[in-house]
């Protein structure tokens, strides 16, 4: 799983799975140091508890036919890993933050899988509040697409073809309550 995340730190190992980046703002004489980590959401000890004040992921889907056919054995497989990155993403980041969770459902081999769903009560019970669901249109030469137009030239029944996922899901969730008089 890859994982973007910005927090203000002013010192930390990312180890040798990560690669970062630091930048330096200046808004209205107000000096912040951003670090932009991408790495491996399932090895984040190198991050501190707390730390992160951003956290934008996008988990491989699950046995995605083009990108990720059995990458894992089984749904439950992939939910086990979904809730041990949700208990990581719980500690590292701050009280009041927010996390952004770009996913999907997923028909894999004639199933349907409710992975919004159960993603949803899977961050629910590790102790995120669920704010908001965006429902993000792919682009409309989205690749994948015609992929699936082979498949119905070949097949052309009306049972055989499906459309691939031409929009996608961002969850918004939030670790407990943000503090607005901590601003200065």
């Amino acid at each position: 799983m890859i994982f973007v995340v910005l927090f203000d730190s002013r010192s930390l190992d990312v180890g040798k799975n990560s690669s970062f980046y630091s930048y330096v703002y200046k808004i209205n004489n107000l000096e912040t140091t951003h670090i932009l980590i991408i790495g491996n959401c399932e090895q984040m000890y190198e991050i501190p508890d707390n730390s992160i004040h951003l956290v934008v992921t996008s988990p491989p889907y699950f046995n995605a036919p083009f990108d990720y056919k059995n990458y894992y054995k089984n749904y439950e497989e992939y939910l086990s890993v979904i809730k041990s990155v949700a208990k990581e993403l719980y500690r590292v980041i701050r009280k009041g933050r927010i996390l952004s969770l770009i996913i999907d459902d997923m028909l894999v081999k004639g199933q349907k899988f409710s992975i919004v769903a159960d993603a949803t009560t899977i961050f629910q019970n590790t102790g995120f509040n669920y704010r908001d669901r965006i429902i993000w249109k792919k682009p409309d030469d989205y690749l994948r697409i015609l992929k699936r137009r082979e498949v119905l030239y070949k097949f052309p029944y009306p049972m055989y073809f499906y459309p691939d996922n031409l929009l996608e899901s961002i969850l918004i969730f939030q670790k407990g309550k943000f503090n607005y008089k901590s601003i200065s």
